[in-house]
C-alpha cells in the first residue's frame, strides 16, 4: 500500500470513530433530555374502578404543555417559561451581591456560562441564583434559590482576553430539586446551522451604558449565517470568526443581547417537548447593542458536547 493511500485510510478511520463519537454524545443528551422531562413533567396515578377485586390500571398524566409563540421583541418574561435561566454574582462577607453575567442550568450540579465571565472586574463568581424572575420583587410566581459555586471548571483551550472557546461550567454545591421553577436545559441534538431563529434571554441592560432589567428579559434573534466572517473586527478575535465553534446571530430590526446578557443563553424550542428548550449558544461578545444588521457573537454549545459529556459524568 502507497503512502498515500496509507494516508487515506487513516482518514477514513479518524472520520469514522469522530461521527461515531458525535453520535455518541448526541444520544446521551436525548436520553438526559428526555429523563428530565418525565421527571419534572410527568406523574404515573393510579386509576381504580368501584367493584371489588378491580385491577388498578396506571395511567401517566403528561403536563408538558403551553410552548409560547417565538417572541418576536424585547419582553418581560413569563413566570416558569424559562427554567434552566441562572444568575451569576460575586457575594462578600457582607452579603452584598454583584450580578456578573448569565448562565444555563444543564444538569442538577451544573451550570454553563461564557468563560469570560470568570474575571468580572467585580470580583469571583462564587454564587448562583435560579428560579428567579423579577430581582424587584417577592410577589412574582417565581422560586429563587442561591447556590454556592464549589467549583470553576473553565474549557482548556480558553485564553482570556480572548473570545475563543469561550464556554465554561460552575459545579454547584448541592444538588438542584428539579421542578417547573428550575430544571436543565438540553443539550443540542444538532449545530444550529439550519435554525433560523434563537430565543436570547437576560437580566443585562437594555440599551447600551444603560440600567440593567429586573425582570428576565426575552427577545427574538436571527441566524446570520456567515455574515461574522466579514462584519465582525474585534480586538478579541486576533484570527477572526471561527464558523465551527460560534454562531453569528443577531436582528434586522432594534433588538439585541447587551452588557450583562453574557454567558446567558440562546435557545431552540425543542421539536417534541414543548416544555423544555435546547441550549444552542452562550451569549460571548458583540458590537454595542440594539444595532439592526449588526450580529453578535454566541459561543457553539454543539461543538463542545463531548466536552460537556466528560465534565457531567465527572458530577455525578
Amino acid at each position: 500500500m502507497t503512502e498515500a493511500n496509507v494516508a487515506r485510510l487513516l482518514l477514513f478511520v479518524l472520520a469514522q470513530v469522530t461521527f461515531v463519537m458525535c453520535q455518541d454524545a448526541d444520544a446521551l443528551a436525548k436520553q438526559s433530555c428526555t429523563q428530565v422531562k418525565r421527571d419534572v413533567f410527568e406523574e404515573r396515578v393510579a386509576i381504580s374502578f368501584f367493584f371489588a377485586n378491580a385491577p388498578v390500571r396506571w395511567e401517566t398524566i403528561d403536563s408538558c404543555h403551553g410552548s409560547r409563540p417565538l417572541i418576536v421583541g424585547g419582553t418581560p418574561a413569563e413566570p416558569k417559561e424559562f427554567p434552566p435561566m441562572a444568575r451569576l454574582g460575586n457575594r462578600d462577607r457582607n452579603n452584598d451581591t454583584k450580578w456578573i453575567c448569565g448562565g444555563t442550568l444543564i444538569s442538577n450540579r451544573l451550570v454553563l456560562t461564557a468563560a469570560h465571565c470568570l474575571y468580572s472586574e467585580k470580583g469571583a463568581v462564587n454564587v448562583v441564583r435560579l428560579g428567579e424572575l423579577d430581582f424587584a420583587s417577592d410577589q412574582d410566581d417565581a422560586e429563587p434559590e442561591d447556590f454556592v459555586v464549589q467549583e470553576i471548571i473553565e474549557h482548556p483551550d480558553y485564553n482570556y482576553q480572548m473570545l475563543y472557546h469561550d464556554i465554561a461550567l460552575l459545579l454547584l454545591d448541592r444538588a438542584v430539586k428539579f421542578s417547573v421553577y428550575k430544571h436543565p436545559a438540553c443539550l443540542p441534538f444538532v449545530d444550529g446551522d439550519r435554525s433560523e431563529n434563537f430565543i436570547a434571554i437576560g437580566w443585562g441592560h437594555k440599551k447600551f451604558a444603560g440600567r440593567e432589567s429586573t425582570k428576565l428579559l426575552k427577545v427574538k434573534l436571527t441566524n446570520f449565517g456567515t455574515r461574522c466572517l466579514t462584519s465582525t473586527d474585534l480586538d478579541e478575535l486576533p484570527n477572526g470568526y471561527n464558523v465551527s465553534t460560534m454562531l453569528c446571530i443577531g436582528s434586522p430590526e432594534l433588538k439585541d443581547t447587551c452588557n450583562g446578557d453574557s454567558g446567558g443563553p440562546v435557545l431552540n424550542y425543542h421539536d417534541d417537548y414543548p416544555c423544555m428548550y435546547h441550549v444552542m449558544g452562550i451569549t460571548s461578545s458583540g458590537i454595542g447593542c440594539e444595532n439592526a444588521n449588526v450580529p453578535s457573537i454566541y459561543t457553539r454549545v454543539h461543538y463542545y458536547l463531548d466536552w460537556l459529556r466528560q465534565e457531567l459524568a465527572k458530577s455525578r
